[in-house]
């Protein structure tokens, strides 16, 4: 079993999925309690999360494929960007403002 961040709820390979909503407490226990590894590519979206859960996000930009069985943490935009050329300088407190957390995980 694997874990990740992910910075939206993508369907990286076909199968069953669950995505539910968590909050801040869940999700720290979750990054604690689990071995996880981030795909977040931007470092502002990296660190808006770190501040959130207070616990380090590193940048890593890679492309996944889900088995049936891993989990990821979604921290996503709940507002759509009008411009996508501004992805990666929105600013932390406005992601933190427009942000959802998940958890994201393949059954089947």
């Amino acid at each position: 079993m694997a874990y990740y961040i992910l910075n939206s709820a993508v369907i990286t390979t076909p199968g069953n999925y669950i995505y539910l909503h968590i909050n801040i407490n869940e999700a720290r226990r979750w990054l604690k309690e689990n071995p996880w590894e981030s795909t977040l590519g931007y470092e502002e979206t990296a660190k808006a999360l770190e501040m959130l859960v207070g616990i380090k996000i590193p940048v890593n930009r890679k492309l996944i494929k889900m088995k049936p069985g891993d989990e990821a943490l979604v921290f996503r935009l709940t507002r759509r960007l009008d411009d996508p050329a501004i992805k990666g300088s929105v600013g932390i407190d406005f992601i933190i403002e427009n942000c959802e957390i998940g958890i994201l995980k393949r059954l089947k």
